[in-house]
């Protein structure tokens, strides 16, 4: 069965559908391919029926979609569960297939500059890479603005208010532009710096905030499936804060590692 990946969305949203591409192929020896279209688009609740039979070990009645010749993976299938519990399995299954690659809509959403990321370099920090701090922040705002999906500053600011870090926080971000962005940012860093903390700030490609985000030991999530990914494969993260969004049948993924607190 060919499993066929769909470009759609930035590098967070092709991790996720990388990984539910994994699952089945995985439980239907499936054959991973980008851009071969198939004869059934797989829905998201059709993904999420596969997974509760998976997770109940009902494996009988996945036979349904084994008379398919091909699935295209075009949701975004983001459901933590199912990982989480296949989580090395997914690595194993990378490391196995190190010519595997996802791309992305754009640099900007949908703007069509594609990037190609190979999974092995997902899941494997390089070893020269020295961007590296203990305590991490991640903000999405950009687009997220627009669309009125960005978390409420005081959410931010009320966390950091309970001391969960000291000394010094990396804040990483794409560079602001708009006022609303500078203003967004310098109050998280007032407040930082009204009890003492050092702040740093960082702007670079994708993949590098990645793997700031990936290499620390506290990391502070965004409403941003990429700040998830960076602590699921992170080896290094020792407490994980993802905000407690209201969860829909269609995204449910708030607990990348185990020791995961909402806020």
């Amino acid at each position: 069965m060919i499993i066929n990946f769909i470009i759609k969305g930035r590098l967070g949203n092709a991790i996720f559908r990388y990984m539910a591409s994994v699952i089945l192929c995985l439980y239907f020896k499936g054959d991973y391919k980008i851009n071969s279209p198939q004869s059934h688009n797989l829905k998201d609740e059709e993904f999420i029926e596969i997974c509760k039979n998976i997770l109940n070990k009902n494996l009988n009645n996945l036979t349904k979609y084994n008379i398919l010749n091909g699935l295209n993976m075009q949701c975004f299938y983001q459901h933590d569960l199912i990982y989480k519990i296949h989580k090395q399995n997914i690595i194993d299954f990378i490391s196995a297939n190190p010519e595997h690659f996802v791309l992305t809509d754009g640099i900007l959403a949908g703007d069509n500059n594609y990037e190609k990321y190979y999974m092995k370099d997902i899941i494997n920090t390089p070893l020269n890479f020295d961007k590296k701090y203990k305590n991490v922040l991640h903000i999405r705002l950009e687009d997220f603005v627009k669309y009125n999906l960005y978390l409420d500053v005081k959410r931010i600011i009320d966390l950091l208010d309970k001391n969960i870090i000291s000394e010094s926080l990396c804040i990483v971000c794409k560079k602001p532009e708009t006022e609303f962005e500078l203003n967004y940012i310098k109050n998280i860093i007032d407040s930082c710096l009204s009890k003492n903390i050092e702040v740093f700030t960082e702007h670079n490609d994708t993949i590098t905030d990645y793997y700031i985000m990936k290499e620390s030991e506290t990391l502070i999530c965004s409403k941003s499936t990429l700040s998830w990914c960076a602590a699921f494969f992170s080896d290094k993260i020792k407490k994980c804060y993802i905000p407690d969004y209201y969860v829909t049948p269609n995204s449910s993924f708030k607990q990348p590692i185990d020791n995961t607190e909402l806020y």
